[in-house]
């Protein structure tokens, strides 16, 4: 016996996208034959799950050969990527896994003494993802018993914005002990509550990469604080203010306070699909836990299945407090640091808000002013002319009555002016 070699040894891919569709369906087909005399061992399922869709992709090669050797695994995985995109061509999108894609390695030990860790550690050489290559020692992420059998993941989780090296693989070897028709029970249980611990996993990293462009997207606004407070400090400092310059200062700051209050809001609701989905993400860990502690062997001294049950539940839990501490501190961390931001923005257009009002009040007041002197003026320039024009004098000529009527009436009405501009500037002290 070859220790490179498993029973049933196959590799499932499961590609998740977001979809406006809600309705839960299932579609599922046999793995095309290809070119081989023997016929393939696979499916290909698709599922629609809530708001998302799934495929998963399920190949173990020819059909007749129940034991593999792992070398066969990465022929098995280029199969699977060489139909993900003849499937993804004829189907109206144009990629899958938009959301998020995971693995799984699943088997069977051909004997006890096999070591399951040193065959994961195998598996991991055979398989190479799109940027990189799993890494044992820095991406294992956990480990632990599941449904009688030994299950190592590992996962590359994206950085910065979502771009580069990212990979999530599950690696599951079942003990030799099971028969066939228990060992086919397990998977089913495996397989089913994957594809929706897959789905939350996934709707998470997603959120959380989403926060991360959104705070990206915060950098310019963010640069821009200083810059608006310096320059409303600027112009309340200025003994004369241009009120259309103050007016066009506040309609840009107007502009950046619009958009930061709305990228910060945006960046504050990424936290509720992390929440939501990390609770549901807790509840399916805790039925498979059940599940795996229900369908466990019993171990000498213990309750049927409460090792497998209580492994189960911190393999798959330690990725939900990864989430916590990491994921949402880092989304409260970033709202907190970005919040005085838009407060200072919001005190900047309060001020500047103030001083156009102040401005625009004087402006009004001057305006008053300068009509109510002016009417002053006319009125006693038309009521002095009305007096001389009707009775004028006998012994002049008209046009010199005239022309003297029109310069004595503007005269006396400039000096009423000037006399109402001071009455209203000492009532005004």
């Amino acid at each position: 016996m070859d220790e490179q070699e498993l029973r049933f040894l196959t590799l499932d891919w499961f590609l998740y996208d977001l979809s406006e569709e809600s309705s839960e369906t299932v579609a599922s087909k046999e793995f095309p034959p290809g070119d081989r005399d023997e016929p393939l061992d696979g499916y290909i399922r698709h599922q629609k799950i809530q708001d998302s869709q799934m495929v998963q992709i399920d190949f173990s090669g020819e059909k007749s050969k129940e034991v593999k050797s792992l070398q066969e695994l990465a022929k098995i995985q280029q199969t699977i990527r060489d139909y993900s995109n003849n499937y993804s061509n004829k189907s109206d999108k144009t990629s899958l896994g938009k959301l998020g894609s995971s693995w799984l390695v699943w088997g069977q030990l051909m004997s006890e003494n096999q070591s399951p860790l040193s065959l994961a550690q195998a598996i991991c050489q055979q398989l190479k993802f799109e940027e990189t290559s799993p890494n044992w020692q820095v991406d294992l992420f956990a480990e632990g018993p599941l449904l009688g059998a030994t299950l190592y993941e590992l996962w590359c989780p994206p950085q910065g914005q979502g771009e580069g090296e990212s990979y999530h693989l599950l690696i599951c070897l079942f003990d030799s002990l099971w028969r066939k028709e228990a060992l086919q029970k397990r998977v089913g249980y495996l397989l089913k509550h994957c594809q929706y611990l897959f789905l939350y996993r996934h709707k998470v990293v997603w959120a959380f990469q989403q926060s991360r462009h959104l705070r990206e997207s915060l950098q310019k606004p963010s640069r821009l604080v200083p810059q608006v407070t310096n320059q409303s400090l600027a112009l309340l400092e200025q003994s004369t203010v241009n009120l259309t310059e103050l007016q066009d200062h506040l309609r840009e700051n107007l502009k950046v306070l619009a958009r930061y209050a709305t990228q910060i809001n945006y960046l504050q609701e990424q936290r509720y699909p992390i929440e939501i989905n990390l609770e549901n993400y807790r509840q399916r860990v805790l039925k498979l836990a059940t599940l795996s502690a229900e369908n466990s062997p019993k171990p000498l001294g213990e309750k049927a299945g409460e090792c497998q049950g209580q492994g189960s539940s911190l393999l798959f839990d330690k990725f939900s407090q990864f989430a916590q501490d990491k994921y949402l501190r880092q989304i409260e961390g970033d709202y907190s640091s970005l919040s005085p931001g838009l407060l200072i923005v919001e005190n900047s257009i309060k001020a500047v808000e103030s001083l156009n009002q102040i401005e625009q009040t004087r402006s009004d007041r001057r305006l008053n002013t300068t009509l109510t002197i002016a009417s002053v003026g006319v009125a006693t320039s038309a009521v002095v002319a009305t007096v001389v024009v009707a009775e004028p004098p006998q012994n002049r000529h008209q046009l010199e009555f005239q022309i003297t009527t029109i310069v004595g009436s503007l005269i006396v009405g400039g000096l009423m002016s000037i006399l109402a501009w001071k009455l209203l500037d000492w009532n005004r002290k």
